[in-house]
């Protein structure tokens, strides 16, 4: 308070004695508690480190069986990184990598691989990776229509062009030459820059799309057009 500057060494001493011992109690258990909070946010936070290393070490395991050999059996990494580390990119990263050695001989089972990524993996890269693979199963099944679906799935979120791409080989399939021109062509235009290669495979598979009927119709009464007026100019 503003008088304690005229009280005396002993009031003043006073005064902080009964002000301990009314409030110390109140101040232990602050004290506790915050350090408590400290404390415990600290070990929350060895808690998270120490989780991450377990799964990094168990998606690296599940990773060099892989490298050793395309058809390891890496099932009992997976299930683990999927049983107790769900939330981690690991498990999603595990289960594409499942996925894949799957696809080798069962398609239907690499598929609900996938699902489970585009249910649980917390980044959207790879959730897309997964649908864009799903997709692609679904092309080599002969279900064009679902894998449509899957291609046409929004927001597309730095995947543009290998959605439009995978539009364009479902159109292809389907005889839809002229919208998979089109598609082709803005999976080339929604490339990053860094992908310049790549453009120039995708302009290959478009320039090699066979010509529609009502495209070449439309070309060749052009050209006529074109014949006819060269003609009158010529006279």
């Amino acid at each position: 308070m503003a008088d304690d500057i005229f009280l005396t060494p002993e009031e003043q001493d006073e005064r902080a004695r009964k002000w301990l011992k009314d409030n110390g109690p109140a101040l232990a258990i602050g004290i506790l508690l915050g350090l408590g909070a400290i404390f415990g946010y600290e070990q929350y936070k060895e808690s998270k480190l120490s989780n991450a290393e377990q799964a990094s070490a168990l998606y690296d395991a599940a990773l060099s069986e892989v490298n050793d050999s395309s058809l390891s059996n890496i099932d009992a990494q997976v299930k683990e990184l999927k049983e107790n580390y769900a939330s981690s990119s690991y498990a999603a990263k595990a289960a594409l990598l499942n996925a894949k050695k799957l696809a080798v001989s069962d398609l239907d089972a690499a598929y609900t691989e996938l699902q489970w990524v585009v249910d649980n993996a917390p980044e959207y890269g790879l959730q897309h990776t997964a649908r864009i693979r799903q997709a692609k199963i679904k092309v080599s099944q002969g279900d064009l229509d679902a894998a449509k679906t899957l291609a046409s799935f929004t927001p597309t979120q730095g995947f543009e062009s290998n959605y439009f791409e995978l539009l364009a080989e479902v159109n292809t399939k389907q005889g839809n030459f002229d919208l998979a021109r089109e598609q082709y062509q803005k999976a080339i235009d929604t490339l990053p820059s860094a992908s310049a290669g790549y453009a120039q495979l995708l302009t290959l598979k478009m320039d090699r799309l066979p010509v529609s009927e009502e495209t070449a119709s439309a070309e060749a009464a052009l050209d006529s057009d074109l014949t006819t007026t060269e003609s009158d100019d010529s006279e």
